[in-house]
């Protein structure tokens, strides 16, 4: 009797360790998919941000060649760097795109006067003795989600239409023209 509980304590320990480390594999496994995912997400916004300056820059160029001005034949914009994981203090954080409200009250407890409106999005900033505003028309809406070149960032499903960048704050442009905070958390 002795022997045979032996055999089948041994048979459900081989049995527990047997699925710990199935699972410890599944685990690790899906820990890389998303650290591959985090940084394809990290990759395709500094694309879409390099790409659209450099775009901008050109359609600038173009306007003042048909004003006959004088026209900068290079073009200067530095890549902006955004990695899917940065040291912040001595955290490791993770970018994160928030949602159209956290990014509202993120912009407001930065210091960011924030008015929108049915045509037009008012932002402006308070530092010190300085005060600058920035005044844009609402971007176009956009609603076909199963369009390729929506990115799938965090949970949403979202489509970059345009960017602004001010100082160290960097937020985009949903396709239905939600202000959408990149930051680090």
């Amino acid at each position: 009797m002795n022997i045979q509980l032996k055999i089948v304590a041994f048979v459900l320990l081989l049995t527990v360790s047997v699925i710990v480390v199935g699972c410890a594999q599944i685990l690790t496994e899906e820990q890389e998919l998303t650290e591959e995912q985090a940084l394809a997400e990290s990759q395709a916004i500094s694309n879409f941000i390099y790409n659209s300056s450099v775009a901008s820059q050109q359609a600038f160029q173009k306007m003042q060649q048909r004003r006959n001005l004088p026209v900068k034949t290079t073009i200067n914009i530095n890549p902006i760097s955004l990695p899917p994981v940065k040291k912040v203090g001595n955290q490791n954080k993770r970018l994160v795109l928030l949602s159209p409200k956290a990014s509202l009250r993120w912009l407001r407890a930065y210091g960011f006067k924030v008015n929108i409106t049915s045509y037009a999005r008012i932002i402006s900033l308070r530092k010190g003795n300085t005060h600058t505003r920035s005044y844009s028309s609402r971007p176009r809406k956009y609603s076909k989600v199963d369009d390729p070149q929506y990115l799938q960032i965090g949970n949403s499903r979202i489509r970059m239409t345009g960017f602004s960048r001010w100082g160290d704050v960097i937020w985009i442009d949903d396709q239905f023209g939600n202000l959408r905070v990149l930051t680090y958390e």
